[in-house]
């Protein structure tokens, strides 16, 4: 199934000096259908995209930092190289995501879906991942989640352990999964 954007959201959002933050602002129920829309190499700094449909787009190489995706659908979308830096992807959900080299520092996870997400070289140095469920993220290397934060309710995958920065984490704690 072939997913289609709305063609005219789409032009709006990539529009050059265009004012999507103020359209969403005056269209506050309305939910952006940017689904499986090419994005790649756009500048998206600071963009209202909370609640929007992005899932299966190609957001590679995409400059979304301090962008608001919160509660944003994201699922199988292509977020490599992406810079993410700031965003807030509360609630998002990133199911089968590919979030390969994305630079996520300081990024809000709180809550994110992550399950079967691609982190491969995803610098997440500073991103609040706590409730994030990262159970079955792929290659999500302990150095990674040592250098964000969470909590116990952060879903971790098997082989990896609780940090004993994140709160209410210490060597007593057990393995979340």
């Amino acid at each position: 199934m072939v997913l289609m954007a709305d063609n005219g959201q789409v032009a709006r959002l990539v529009a050059p000096g265009g004012d999507w933050n103020g359209w969403r602002a005056r269209h506050p129920k309305k939910r952006p259908d940017l689904r499986g829309a090419t994005l790649s190499h756009t500048d998206l700094r600071r963009a209202d995209l909370r609640r929007a449909d992005l899932s299966e787009s190609d957001l590679s190489r995409a400059n979304l930092s301090e962008a608001r995706l919160g509660r944003a659908d994201l699922t199988r979308a292509v977020l490599t190289d992406a810079d993410l830096i700031g965003a807030d992807l509360s609630r998002a959900v990133l199911s089968g995501a590919a979030l390969v080299g994305a630079y996520l520092l300081g990024a809000d996870l709180r809550g994110a879906d992550l399950n079967v997400t691609d982190l491969r070289g995803a610098d997440l140095r500073g991103a609040d991942l706590r409730g994030a469920d990262l159970t079955r993220s792929f290659f999500l290397i302990q150095a990674q989640i040592e250098t964000a934060m969470g909590d116990l309710d952060t879903k971790l995958p098997p082989s990896l352990s609780c940090p004993e920065h994140w709160a209410g984490c210490d060597s007593r704690s057990p393995r979340r999964t």
